[in-house]
């Protein structure tokens, strides 16, 4: 069956306010150098020191500068990079090195695998 010209139009209208409706505001601007140099907010300076401590640690282990240089990076150009580096750049990296698992550190998938081949040898046996 087919609408009517009126159940059309009516149906044409309310999809069109349905999309105006649900069309959401956006609001973009520019930032700042300043405000992105800031330190943001529950950042002192005793945490912004040690977060560039442990990102300096990290960066001087012998390993890392290993690999480093292997993907063709010299030490002089690290050091640049790190020091341009904004406060929650640096919060960012530090955070996410101090979460990284210790050698040897074995989590709970691992402990299981473990656990389910000694079951499996200990049955074939």
């Amino acid at each position: 069956m087919f609408p009517s010209r009126i159940s059309r139009q009516f149906l044409v209208a309310a999809l069109g306010v349905s999309l105006m409706a649900a069309a959401p505001a956006a609001r973009a601007e520019l930032i700042g150098t300043q405000q992105l140099t800031q330190p943001q907010p529950g950042q002192d300076a005793a945490t912004l020191a040690a977060d560039r401590s442990t990102l300096d640690h990290f960066m001087a282990r012998a390993d890392v500068q290993a690999k480093l240089e292997q993907m063709g990076l010299s030490q002089e150009v690290t050091q640049q990079r790190l020091a341009a580096l904004s406060n929650a750049e640096v919060a960012q990296l530090a955070g996410r090195i101090n979460s990284m698992p210790a050698a040897g550190a074995l989590g709970f998938q691992e402990m299981v695998i473990i656990l389910l081949v000694a079951i499996l040898v200990v049955l074939a046996l």
